[in-house]
C-alpha cells in the first residue's frame, strides 16, 4: 500500500490589526465611567456632609502626605517607564523593552505596597464615617484597576520575551501601555480628590 504525503496544516488565521488597541480603548472607557461614577458619588456625599455643618476628612495635620506622595509618585513615574517600552519596541531595542516593562511592574508593585502602608497611617475604619467608606471604596477600586494593569503588563512582558511583538507588530505593547497610562491618570485624580483636597499641605 503506497504511503501518501501528509496534508499540510492550514495556515493560522491572520492577526487582525487594531484588535488589542480596540480592547484597550473599551477597557479604558469602562474604567473611566466607573471611576467617574465613584468620584461623583464621593463629592455628592462630601457636599451633603459639609452643607449639614458636619466634618469631612481627617483633622488638619494628620494626613500622611509624605507616604501618599511617595506612593502616588511611584505610580506617576511608572507612566514614563511604560512609554519607554513603546519607544524601545518601535526601535527594535528588545532589551530596553525588558527593562522598561520590568521597571514599570516594579513601580506598580511599589504603589500597591505604599498604598497598603498609607491605609495603616490613615487610621480610617470602614463604617465609622462616610469619608472612610468612600476612601476605601474609591481608592480600593483604583487599586483593583492597578492590579489588573499589572497583570496585563506581566502578560505583555512574557509575550515580549517570547519574541512576538516587534518594530512592525508593536500594537500589543502600545495597547498595554495605553491602558497603564489610564490607570496612572486615574490614580493622580484619586490622590487629588481624596487626599490632597481634603488634607494636603497648605
Amino acid at each position: 500500500m503506497a504511503l501518501t504525503a501528509p496534508l499540510p496544516l492550514p495556515a493560522p488565521p491572520a492577526h487582525r490589526r487594531g484588535t488589542s488597541m480596540t480592547g484597550a480603548i473599551l477597557a479604558i472607557a469602562a474604567g473611566a465611567m466607573l471611576m467617574a461614577g465613584l468620584l461623583a458619588s464621593y463629592f455628592a456625599a462630601r457636599n451633603a456632609v459639609l452643607n449639614g455643618k458636619g466634618t469631612w476628612g481627617l483633622p488638619r495635620g494628620t494626613m500622611p502626605n509624605s507616604a501618599l506622595a511617595v506612593t502616588y509618585g511611584a505610580l506617576f513615574l511608572s507612566s514614563f517607564t511604560a512609554q519607554w517600552a513603546v519607544s524601545a519596541i518601535k526601535d527594535g531595542e528588545r532589551r530596553q523593552v525588558y527593562v522598561a516593562v520590568g521597571t514599570t511592574i516594579l513601580l506598580g508593585v511599589a504603589f500597591v505596597n505604599g498604598l497598603t502602608f498609607s491605609y495603616t497611617q490613615l487610621g480610617l475604619v470602614a463604617g465609622k464615617s462616610a469619608y472612610a467608606d468612600y476612601v476605601y471604596a474609591v481608592s480600593g477600586t483604583h487599586l483593583a484597576l492597578v492590579l489588573a494593569g499589572l497583570l496585563v503588563m506581566v502578560i505583555t512582558g512574557f509575550r515580549v520575551l517570547g519574541g512576538q511583538p516587534g518594530p512592525n507588530n508593536r500594537e500589543l505593547v502600545a495597547s498595554s501601555v495605553a491602558l497603564w497610562h489610564f490607570v496612572v491618570f486615574a490614580g493622580v485624580v484619586v490622590w487629588w480628590c481624596l487626599f490632597f483636597l481634603t488634607g494636603g499641605p497648605g
